[in-house]
């Protein structure tokens, strides 16, 4: 009688031991960072974005400005105030009220003013004005109330739905474009952190896995640097050259993989696509994949400030016919400019858009089965680009004697 439990307990593990072995790849948390940028580094940016502010205000004859858009909030902050609840939606929980002369409020109910004014806004300068979360609803709302306690009758433009205000329309995002010494910091810890991300999963997947596997470690190696993707494109094999934007669907892993993300923080998003192939590259997928590399070099070196985005797209056309394939630029967007949205713009025939110095670009040229994607920023006298990663295999394209090296297939 003493024995039985010993042997249950053997045959149980035994039992257990014989089981398939779940695979277990989710990172363990980083430890990065929350702030990047100094005390000192966020009072210069905030005092830049404060003077467009108000040169803004002037230009547009208004008496203020009500920023709830959380890019929006992230970007007049830097970086340093979230008000986005609901992960989905970009209007966020509070709105920022800028007026003529300086003055700062933080316009929300009870359920985040505290925490705000706690962890961001109260060192900042601004002043709440609380109202009760209950009466602010379709049929009492005192939020213009609460606004012309301090805003009188002047003009206030608003990013956003917001009673006695008026549209202020796409145009006032193009106060972000150009970036600061701050937002640069930033964006080049993103890119690094979120590129190493994507190569740390092409490394560790195998054949024999699903795509919806692969999109959990790619999220999953993103937030545990505390990044947070909001696209995530994972491809296999046939479905690759089959879909230009291919939705994880469940195929199963074969011999080539696509990892393509847009990950954000801090309001800030980067776009960037690896591929890994396992076994020998085939003649046909390394010559498209060495194409869409000379096209983005086209795209690196033509991104310059002060150039013209109808311009660059009409020059794309020529590109891809002289790597051969023509028309391929008809396929898919081409990208274009990124830093506060997942693409600020895409280029388009006859966009007025104009290159600004310091401003980042995502371009995503294409070629069916293969390519490039990276993000980088446009200075006048060079292109940085920030989506890279050490170890990675490169292929060198060079334009009129300088170097654009691009990032090509992993394989294993």
């Amino acid at each position: 009688m003493k024995i039985r439990p010993v042997l249950l307990s053997l045959s149980l593990f035994a039992l257990l031991s014989c089981q398939p072995q779940q695979r277990r790849l989710v990172p363990e948390w980083t430890g990065n960072p929350a702030v990047v940028n100094t005390d000192e580094e966020i009072r210069a940016e905030i005092g830049e974005k404060d003077a467009r502010i108000a040169a803004y205000l002037e230009r547009q004859h208004l008496d203020g400005i009500l920023l709830t858009q959380v890019r929006n909030v992230y970007w007049i902050t830097a970086g340093t105030a979230n008000t986005q609840i609901v992960l989905n939606k970009d209007v966020g929980a509070a709105s920022l009220l800028i007026l003529r002369g300086g003055k700062k409020y933080v316009i929300c109910s009870g359920s985040e003013g505290p925490r705000l004014m706690d962890e961001s806004l109260g060192k900042l300068g601004y002043t709440l004005l609380q109202y009760p979360w209950y009466e602010a609803n379709p049929v009492t709302d005192v939020r213009e109330k609460v606004l012309r306690s301090v805003a009188g009758n002047g003009t206030i433009g608003s990013d956003a739905t917001f009673p006695g205000t008026v549209a202020i329309g796409d145009r006032f995002k193009e106060l972000r474009y150009s970036f600061t010494d701050g937002e640069l910091k930033r964006y080049r810890w993103l890119g690094k952190q979120t590129t190493e991300a994507v190569a740390e999963v092409c490394r560790a997947i195998e054949p024999g896995m699903s795509e919806f596997e692969i999109e959990a470690l790619t999220s999953d190696a993103l937030r545990a640097r505390g990044i947070m993707p909001t696209v995530l494109l994972i491809g296999a094999d046939e479905r690759i050259a089959k879909y230009r934007h291919a939705l994880p669907a469940g195929a199963i892993l074969k011999n080539y993989a696509m990892v393509n993300v847009v990950a954000e923080k801090w309001g800030m998003p980067v776009a960037v696509t690896r591929f890994v192939h396992f076994g020998p590259l085939p003649d046909e997928l390394a010559t498209k994949v060495r194409k869409s590399a000379e096209v983005m070099a086209h795209y690196e070196e033509a991104t310059v400030p002060g150039a013209f985005c109808a311009s660059i797209f009409e020059k794309c056309k020529q590109w891809y016919a002289d790597a051969g394939y023509e028309g391929k630029w008809m396929k898919h967007h081409q990208g274009g400019a990124i830093g506060y949205d997942d693409r600020e713009y895409v280029i388009y025939p006859g966009i007025a858009e104009v290159v600004q110095d310091r401003q980042p670009f995502a371009w995503n040229p294409t070629i069916t089965g293969a390519k490039v994607e990276d993000t980088m920023i446009a200075f006048k006298d060079h292109c940085e680009v920030v989506t890279i990663s050490d170890g990675w295999p490169m292929i060198d394209v060079t334009l009129n004697g300088k170097s654009y090296p691009q990032p090509g297939i992993l394989v294993r």
